[in-house]
């Protein structure tokens, strides 16, 4: 099997750190980070990167030399992309468009990173082919990035996951895991929606998704999702059993309970079809994936 030069844009984040920690061996993996620098153990692959700044994207092409570069570079909150979509748009789509451009440039295969909020949720399961109508303007940027992925004359996979979980970095961006383990621990309760239906994705899934297509050299989009279609409310039941919090913390409630700037899509439910018969990966439920989580939490740094 090839082996190949990797970059990875935001390589902090939580599917950041999960690519490091599996990368093919004999594989050459650097990664990028912005504000949150990286463990002291990892810094010599890391490098400081802005992708709104064309300049030092052109450098750090041009130093490392990457076969491959998958960008999971963004801002990530929906609310900020209705409160501030300028900046927004900065990072998700111009940042996009000048790691796209680059890799097109120079020959580099492009991973990009979309997310299920593609879709509006009105007519779920969705399909990678199934139209894109976004149910906020998060997701009306991440449609606009996908576009100049698609014109930047770079091989791409595109790659959309939905509602990911694990351990992130320290200092990192969190995930609604994370958040409710915050307050179960403390023995305070969570209130969370039992309107909004989703497929939970274990980010080693991810990853594993994204090696895999990387050694069968697929192009293409392929949606990423946990087993299991769930509420909300369930799963964060679920979670409080697993870590072994009191199931009660968890107060299902209806969706207009909660003061929000961007309105949710209530169900963007993935077909997984695809990533399972092309590239065989099974993803976990969330019993299976959270128990991994709750076992490997002694590895958090």
């Amino acid at each position: 099997m090839k082996s190949y030069r990797v970059l990875i844009t935001g390589g902090t984040g939580l599917l950041g750190k999960t690519l490091l920690e599996t990368a093919p061996a004999g594989w050459e993996v650097f990664a990028t980070y912005y504000r949150n620098r990286p463990p002291l153990e990892w810094s010599a692959r890391f490098y400081p990167l802005d992708v709104r700044d064309e300049h030092s994207i052109s450098s750090l092409f041009d130093a490392l030399r990457p076969e491959v570069v998958i960008h999971t570079a963004s801002i990530g909150s929906v609310d900020e992309a209705e409160r501030n979509p300028f900046p927004v748009h900065q990072v998700n789509v111009g940042g996009t468009k000048s790691i796209a451009g680059a890799c097109g440039r120079r020959g580099a295969f492009l991973v990009h990173l979309s997310t299920n909020a593609v879709f509006d949720g009105k007519n779920p399961p969705y399909a990678e082919e199934s139209p894109l109508v976004a149910a906020n303007r998060y997701g009306a940027l991440k449609i606009e990035a996908e576009d100049w992925v698609r014109r930047s004359g770079a091989p791409v996979l595109i790659i959309r996951p939905i509602l990911m979980y694990g351990w992130p970095l320290p200092g990192g961006r969190d995930n609604v895991v994370v958040r409710w383990l915050t307050c179960l621990e403390k023995g305070e309760t969570v209130e969370v929606t039992e309107a909004i239906f989703s497929m939970p994705l274990w980010a080693a899934d991810c990853a594993e998704v994204i090696w895999r297509a990387l050694e069968g050299k697929k192009t293409g989009t392929y949606h990423v999702a946990g087993a299991d279609r769930i509420s909300l409310a369930t799963f964060a039941k679920i979670t409080a059993r697993v870590f072994s919090c009191a199931e009660r913390l968890v107060v299902p409630v209806p969706n207009s309970r909660f003061s929000v700037l961007a309105p949710r899509p209530m169900d963007t439910s993935f077909v997984t079809t695809k990533m399972e018969r092309e590239l065989g990966v099974r993803p976990l439920g969330v019993v299976a994936g959270l128990t991994r989580m709750q076992r490997t939490r002694s590895l958090v740094a």
